[in-house]
């Protein structure tokens, strides 16, 4: 009986770091992939940000502040993930991560919340992510 229970937890325990190695692996990939993007648009090659389709239809009962992405001065990382949902209303909260590779996910995380806290912008649970759009 007792080596069973041993069995039990090496093959648990194996299962458990094979997921994590798994969750490290995508995480790269996707580091890899918005480096790849942002190397691609610097030569001016390849799929620029752009040109990615929005994959949200917004209804007419709502309504945004229509401002200018492109004219919105950047300075801090709150401004910029505030006008990358400018630029893509309704973005989803997992979205977000790859295009801040060089940030931690839950400094990110933390900051979305304040600024939904402060009613910088607003935050719709949808699944395990949030959609994200300009207060």
């Amino acid at each position: 009986m007792f080596w069973f229970v041993v069995l039990l937890l090496f093959v648990g325990a194996g299962f458990y770091f094979y997921q994590k190695m798994m969750t490290i692996e995508r995480e790269i990939r996707a580091e890899q992939e918005v480096e790849n993007v942002h190397t691609a648009a610097e030569q001016g090659t390849g799929k620029q940000e752009d040109e990615i389709p929005q994959s949200t239809v917004f209804d007419s009962e709502d309504s945004f502040p229509s401002i200018d992405p492109e004219m919105v001065e950047v300075t801090t990382l709150e401004e910029t993930i505030f006008a990358e949902i400018l630029r893509k209303p309704g973005i989803k909260q997992t979205e977000l991560y790859p295009l801040f590779a060089d940030t931690n996910k839950k400094q990110l995380q933390q900051l979305i919340k304040e600024m939904a806290d402060t009613k910088i912008l607003k935050r719709e649970k949808q699944g395990s992510s949030f959609l994200l759009y300009p207060a």
